[in-house]
């Protein structure tokens, strides 16, 4: 479906996108790793419209029963992208330093850029144009909030963040420390976070639309700590690496459902909001995620993933009559 003018979703988009270009290919002039911050900062800041407006457009085209093949594309592109990046920079950083890594993606950003004009106007959604003042936004979100499930999907939205954002940023670290990995040998042993959402986020969307979200997230919730809990004992770097996966499959059998479940709060004229207070709270734990887990790296990483583990072994029990319908 391609209409002939671009609703305000797609400027939001596009804006985005060439904010990210610029701001990326800036970070490449840093001299220090204060001004790489901000830069990141700055770039984070400018590229923050794409995700949500993504989602939005999803809830917006999708009836509620339709929306898990999109979404689970949506966030396995996301997921895929995140492992690919991580795994390409440490390979290709030896041989063409790190100021060209943001230069190259600043370029290959514009190929994206330019794809989208070729492709032509994204959808455009009929919306009230009326603007809202602070106050009506605020009571929005308290609205958003203020329901039961609202609230509960919201809390695992975030607690999502946490988890994965906590264990995926110091895998690194714990390749190193554990088994002396260099830098190639790490991209290499955490490629298979991406994997099972490029090859199945299709799928567990389907299957999500057809049995309902309520009966994965239990089990995502489960597999992502069975896969943390494999990587407490001092195991074969295979299994390790294996266990990176499967974390990653719990990853994609929780978020893209929390995803669909947000897209039905709100209804139409609240999308934009539903949607931004998913993507901040997502984000906003990635960041919290990264600065608990290593605090408690000073215990070392057996006890910091233990603990992790064991919360989320309680966020799946709890999740079993939350989530019930």
């Amino acid at each position: 479906m391609v209409c002939s003018q671009i609703g305000w979703e797609g400027h939001v988009i596009r804006v985005s996108l060439l904010a990210f270009v610029i701001l990326t290919a800036l970070t490449a002039t840093s001299q220090s790793a204060e001004q790489i911050v901000v830069w990141r900062l700055l770039t984070g800041l400018g590229a923050s419209g794409v995700v949500p407006m993504s989602l939005a457009l999803v809830g917006d085209l999708f009836a509620h029963n339709q929306r898990g093949r999109p979404l689970g594309l949506l966030f396995a592109a996301m997921e895929g992208g995140m492992a690919l990046g991580s795994t390409s920079g440490a390979i290709l950083e030896p041989f063409v330093a790190w100021r060209m890594l943001f230069i190259g993606t600043a370029v290959l950003t514009v190929g994206v850029f330019e794809l989208l004009l070729r492709f032509g106007s994204l959808p455009q959604v009929s919306r009230s144009k009326a603007r809202l003042s602070l106050r009506e936004v605020v009571l929005g979100y308290r609205k958003l909030l203020a329901t039961k499930r609202g609230f509960r999907t919201y809390s695992y939205v975030f607690w999502n963040g946490i988890f994965h954002s906590g264990i995926y940023t110091w895998l690194g670290v714990y390749f190193s420390q554990r088994y002396n990995l260099g830098e190639i040998s790490i991209g290499l042993a955490i490629l298979g976070y991406g994997v099972p959402g490029l090859l199945f986020g299709s799928t567990i969307g389907r299957a999500a639309d057809r049995w309902g979200r309520r009966r994965l997230i239990a089990l995502g919730l489960s597999v992502a700590a069975i896969g943390v809990g494999l990587l407490i004992p001092q195991v074969p770097l295979l299994v390790a690496a294996v266990a990176v996966t499967i974390i990653s499959l719990g990853y994609d059998l929780t978020q893209p459902l929390f995803a669909g479940i947000v897209t039905e709060l709100g209804g139409k004229q609240q999308g934009g909001q539903v949607m931004g207070l998913n993507v901040f709270l997502l984000f906003t734990g990635f960041g919290i995620g990264s600065f608990l887990f290593g605090e408690t790296l000073d215990l070392g990483f057996g006890p910091a993933l233990g603990i992790f583990t064991a919360v989320q072994v309680f966020a799946t029990i709890a999740a079993i009559p939350l989530f019930r319908c």
